[in-house]
């Protein structure tokens, strides 16, 4: 009901209990399932992040769901897409009460510094120039303090920082609404709408920064946004780069 004139734009599978929502909305893809499919589950026992991390939710703690979107272009075409996710997911916290939500590249969401959520975005190519994107998103919700104290990274919850801590249901109906609108204009349009937006949530705006590729190179510069695609842009001793990939992280004594 929360959904309103959107409701019909949806399914709803909700689960007690499943491996990884994002795993199960890709064989619902490759099934034929129509854009709008979302799975929620309640507990994950092997929730992913990116770069093979893996998402850690205890029982009523954490929202976690994953939602099929089908575009008419190829992967290529789709550059920016975590990006443009991370909008919306923050447009809907703000929308509930959960303020000054900031964003790190490409697919966190934090408030103080502190992990608040991720976004871990899977493609399957359809063929024919058409692609598949299940578009998984977990939010701490409320942390056990067990749980917490087993992540190895500053983490915060909805909980820790919002007076008022909304039911699940209404903040998983106002995160679909807000993926609704910027799916569309991303379809459109791309994430070069969208872009001055993500860049003032920017957490690491203006900072000096390290980027870390997957072969353990490393490049620091200051953060200087992202283009219209959503590649990063550092500007080091070589002047302004343009990076894809890689995990981001404040210098020490950076600012």
């Amino acid at each position: 009901a929360q959904l309103g004139a959107l409701a019909r734009r949806f399914r709803l599978e909700l689960l007690d209990a499943c491996a990884s929502t994002n795993t199960l909305l890709l064989e619902r893809a490759r099934a034929g399932a129509p854009a709008g499919h979302v799975i929620a589950c309640e507990l994950q026992s092997a929730g992913r992040g990116r770069r093979g991390n893996s998402w850690q939710s205890g029982l009523g703690g954490s929202l976690t769901f994953s939602l099929l979107w089908r575009f008419a272009q190829g992967a290529a075409g789709l550059s920016g897409l975590s990006l443009a996710a991370g909008v919306a997911a923050a447009r809907a916290l703000a929308s509930v009460g959960v303020a000054e939500v900031q964003l790190k590249w490409p697919n966190d969401l934090l408030h103080a510094g502190r992990k608040l959520g991720g976004i871990l975005i899977e493609l399957h190519d359809d063929g024919r120039d058409s692609t598949a994107a299940v578009i998984g998103i977990g939010l701490n919700v409320r942390l056990h303090p067990t749980l917490r104290d087993t992540i190895a990274q500053a983490v915060t919850d909805v909980a820790s920082i919002s007076r008022q801590v909304p039911q699940r249901n209404r903040l998983l109906a106002a995160t679909l609404i807000e993926l609704a609108q910027v799916l569309e204009q991303f379809a459109g349009h791309g994430f070069a709408p969208l872009r001055q937006e993500w860049i003032a949530r920017h957490a690491h705006q203006g900072k000096q920064v390290t980027l870390s590729s997957g072969d353990g190179n490393t490049v620091t510069g200051r953060a200087a946004g992202v283009a219209e695609d959503g590649a990063l842009l550092l500007e080091t001793a070589r002047g302004v780069e343009r990076f894809v990939s890689g995990e981001l992280s404040l210098r020490a004594g950076g600012s």
